[in-house]
């Protein structure tokens, strides 16, 4: 008796390797996708963190009557000053556009360096 041959042929090779090809071809797109939805919502996050900072000082400061106090309240005059109320630094690659803040609030925006993408958030002038 003859044994078994064991193995795929050449043609069912041919026919996994094409499958698989026009799967990666098919999917790539979306991979490149995912990282510019991610660019933006790392962006959209850290405008959103920022905005939150501000309304907690200004809340801080309205309990302590504008008196800086360290935890409490930050005097605040300029966007670029929320750094100092974010629990980390800001992170590599982004940085915030200076503007004056007012006791109504002001218009902030945090700037994606390497494509100056921007997302903006509330400010608020605090502290005497």
């Amino acid at each position: 008796m003859r044994p078994l041959d064991r193995g795929f042929t050449l043609i069912e090779l041919v026919a996994t390797i094409a499958l698989v090809g026009t799967a990666s071809a098919t999917a790539l797109p979306a991979m490149v996708a995912l990282h510019q939805q991610a660019e933006a919502s790392a962006l959209a996050s850290l405008a959103g963190a920022a905005g939150a900072a501000m309304v907690l000082n200004q809340a801080g400061c309205l309990v302590t009557d504008g008196q800086a106090m360290p935890g409490k309240c930050q005097p605040l005059h300029d966007c670029q000053q929320v750094g100092a109320l974010l629990i980390g630094p800001l992170p590599e690659g982004y940085s915030v556009s200076a503007g004056a803040l007012s006791a109504q609030g002001g218009h902030c925006s945090v700037v994606r360096l390497h494509d100056g993408a921007s997302a903006s958030f509330h400010g608020v002038a605090t502290g005497h």
